[in-house]
């Protein structure tokens, strides 16, 4: 799923919705569902049944994972914790006996550098391309190897207004993943880049 592309997306609330544009600038995130299935469990007598938010299957070197969340305010946790905890120990075990891992998650692990980039990056992946700069900057970053944008931009072109007319096209690459950088740390000029078909 990729929420720039004009599928219709549905959240309950702007944490989910920061979570679940986080998740899709995550490259190693496979697929991502929201209230991806429900599930019962008993309190005091009582049958309930519970919806966790999201989930998202990701392929890493060593293997895939399936990760469930549920996202909620920290202080809207910290209030209901009592009424909420049976709900999340059976999320846990459905999970655990599937293989997947069930995470709950604040506004302080969402709102990190992660969905900084992800909000920043976002806007270029519809940008129209700009072929010229795209095989220039490329051609270049074969030749450097491992750089960062500012060196890639220094080498690719002499005049500094080239530079920047080309930055654009260089957020582009990046956002749909022809260069890879990591995304958990904030995007600066300085950051190391690659090519996405030679991970160095």
């Amino acid at each position: 799923m990729a929420l720039g592309d004009g599928g219709a997306v549905v959240f309950e609330s702007s944490l989910e919705r920061d979570w679940l544009m986080a998740l899709d600038f995550d490259p190693s995130v496979r697929t991502i569902q929201v209230q991806p299935f429900s599930l019962h469990y008993q309190i005091e007598g009582f049958t309930r049944r519970y919806t966790p938010d999201v989930r998202a299957d990701y392929d890493y070197p060593s293997g895939s994972a399936t990760v469930v969340y549920e996202i909620k305010p920290w202080e809207e946790l910290s209030i209901n914790w009592a009424r909420y905890r049976p709900r999340f120990k059976a999320a846990v075990r459905y999970c655990r006996g599937r293989g997947w891992r069930f995470k709950i998650l604040t506004e302080h692990q969402i709102r990190t550098a992660l969905l900084d980039n992800a909000r920043f990056l976002r806007r270029y992946r519809s940008m129209p391309e700009q072929e010229l700069y795209g095989q220039q900057l490329l051609y270049t970053m074969r030749a450097l190897g491992k750089t960062t944008p500012q060196a890639l931009l220094a080498a690719a072109y002499w005049a500094e207004e080239t530079r920047m007319a080309a930055l654009p096209m260089l957020w582009k690459l990046i956002a749909t993943r022809r260069l890879l950088t990591d995304l958990h740390v904030p995007l600066t000029m300085s950051v190391p880049i690659w090519l996405s078909d030679n991970r160095i």
